[in-house]
């Protein structure tokens, strides 16, 4: 009985381990989500005032989307455009709201970076409510007239006057 004992416990202790490992590390399953964007890619006259939005098929975790999308003027190399996310349909749907008028006339670049969580709009990794296993978005299949890019997918649209 004495050689089952420390075999048994360290069955037990690999066991406990296996099982709080999968249960706190992030981005041990990879998605690749369908995903639906507003204003379309290469869109013209696009008013000034629309905001910008991706439709998830999935719920997205919002602090990892709010650290990878940025909205570039020009293309994405130029200065990024200030404005905040809001979150609709059980956080499937991401809108940035640019913080005033976009410029008439101008093109616009959408960049979303890849590896952004799925959660339930909890806005963090925290363990309270977390699911036991975290999966990344990886946005392998941008949407018709978007660019998939080495680290992300993006768009363009420009505005009216």
């Amino acid at each position: 009985m004495k050689a089952r004992l420390p075999t048994l416990v360290t069955l037990l202790a690999v066991g406990v381990a296996s099982a709080c490992s999968d249960a706190t590390a992030p981005g041990s399953t990879t998605v690749s989500p369908s995903v639906t964007v507003a204003p379309s890619p290469n869109a013209l006259n696009v008013a000034r005032g629309d905001s910008v939005s991706m439709m998830f098929d999935m719920p997205m975790d919002t602090a990892s989307c709010r650290s990878r999308f940025t909205l570039h003027m020009g293309d994405s190399t130029g200065a990024a455009v200030a404005g905040r996310m809001r979150y609709g349909n059980g956080y499937q749907r991401m809108m940035f709201v640019p913080d005033s008028l976009l410029r008439p006339g101008t093109r616009y670049f959408v960049h979303m970076r890849d590896s952004m969580m799925v959660g339930n709009g909890t806005g963090g990794m925290s363990m309270m409510g977390r699911q036991h296993l975290m999966m990344v978005m990886m946005l392998t299949q941008p949407p018709a007239g978007a660019t998939r890019m080495s680290d992300g997918m993006g768009w363009s649209f420009t505005t009216g006057n």
